[in-house]
């Protein structure tokens, strides 16, 4: 016997189900009035946190429900057809509908990315919803945009993302008209949003922190401080480090390093986010001992899949840990701006800096011939 929980979850034996009842009103929508979907765990927390998200979606799929129901009751209050007029507009276009775009976008440019990213396309595609009908793509209008930013405005979202999003919807209308060969439509691009602000920086440690730190994933030694060790003296992304395979891991070579390439269960940021890092230092000591005590092909296996890495879990946990054991103000990532720092403080020139740690090159010249070799790399890194 199942029992509901305040978080729209249902325990079948060891197994959490989200299970929703549909609003009457709307319920002629549907083919049910329950909607109910195995979560496939065991663990409240992340039952809690699919469920959030899925609570979310369904609250705005009914939003856009309801509100169409409300235009349709408008339209024939005043003797005009709503549906009529899209239907014109169609006529005129040569674009798909917004919702068919969606799926089109998610299919060709979904595949082998995160969950994240189709959330974030279909929360972005569903506020436009909020305010504009689900019409050709190509027939969306600058007072489209203006109406999603102030709406999102309302809702009391900051200007980055608010941004985001119709950097997100942008994208999903521009790829699929690029798709059927017709030109970008530009109502959602240079929307004005307010002044710039100069952006907050990011907290670096100081020398005595970063020691700290290195010395307490040694006195911890585990799977969490190896992360954080391979990070520090590398200089690397998260998602780059948990996403490590054992064979990326050349421990015998003449110069130690890591091969930093694509894996199915995790990509890399850019084209030149590819690249061999020598491994000095803590980063050496963690490289080590998370080789010997992985058992299979994955280097940080509590963390990484073969279908996919935990980068976010990931960083809100190790996170929690600098802050509390660290600075309040640190995070993973402050490793990597301490890192360019570090070297910076070598007088290393900017190219190998762009190098080691996997930036985008400045200019088209950095792309000629076939770059440093991990001799060089390695004699700068020692200089840290």
């Amino acid at each position: 016997m199942g029992h509901q929980s305040p978080h729209y979850l249902k325990l079948k034996g060891k197994t959490y189900y989200f299970s929703r009842r549909v609003p009457k009103v709307l319920q002629k929508h549907s083919n049910c009035s329950r909607i109910e979907i195995c979560l496939h765990t065991s663990f409240e927390s992340k039952a809690i946190r699919q469920a959030s998200l899925l609570a979310q979606e369904l609250d705005d799929q009914w939003s856009i429900l309801r509100r169409r129901e409300r235009n349709d009751r408008i339209a024939r209050l005043f003797g005009c057809n709503v549906s009529n007029e899209v239907q014109t507009v169609s006529q005129q276009s040569r674009g798909p509908l917004l919702s068919e775009a969606l799926e089109t976008y998610l299919s060709l440019k979904g595949a082998g990315r995160s969950m994240t990213f189709e959330a974030g396309a279909r929360r972005s595609i569903g506020y436009l919803l909020e305010v504009a009908e689900c019409k050709p793509i190509d027939a969306y209008q600058r007072r489209d945009a203006n109406a999603l930013r102030e709406f999102l405005r309302e809702r009391g979202l900051a200007k980055e993302s608010i941004a985001r999003n119709l950097t997100n919807v942008r994208a999903v209308i521009n790829f699929v008209l690029r798709e059927h060969g017709i030109q970008p439509n530009t109502a959602f691009s240079g929307i004005y949003l307010g002044e710039n602000e100069a952006p907050k920086r990011r907290y670096v440690p100081t020398a005595d922190e970063l020691r700290k730190l290195q010395q307490m994933c040694k006195q911890y030694d585990d799977e969490p401080r190896w992360i954080l060790g391979l990070i520090s003296d590398t200089g690397l992304r998260l998602s780059e480090a948990i996403g490590l395979s054992k064979e990326d891991v050349c421990l015998s070579s003449a110069i130690p390093h890591i091969n930093v390439v694509p894996r199915p269960w995790r990509r890399l940021k850019t084209l030149t986010s590819e690249r061999k890092v020598p491994l000095i230092g803590v980063s050496l000591w963690a490289a080590g001992r998370a080789y010997n005590e992985a058992g299979g092909g994955l280097l940080f296996p509590r963390h990484c899949t073969v279908s996919k890495a935990f980068a976010n879990s990931a960083s809100a946990s190790l996170n929690k840990w600098v802050k509390r054991k660290i600075n309040k103000d640190l995070v993973v990532h402050s490793l990597r701006h301490a890192f360019r720092d570090r070297l910076r403080a070598v007088e290393c020139p900017s190219d190998m800096i762009d190098v080691l740690g996997g930036w985008a090159r400045k200019g088209v010249g950095e792309n000629y011939g076939n770059g440093y070799d991990l001799r060089l790399c390695a004699a700068w890194l020692t200089k840290l």
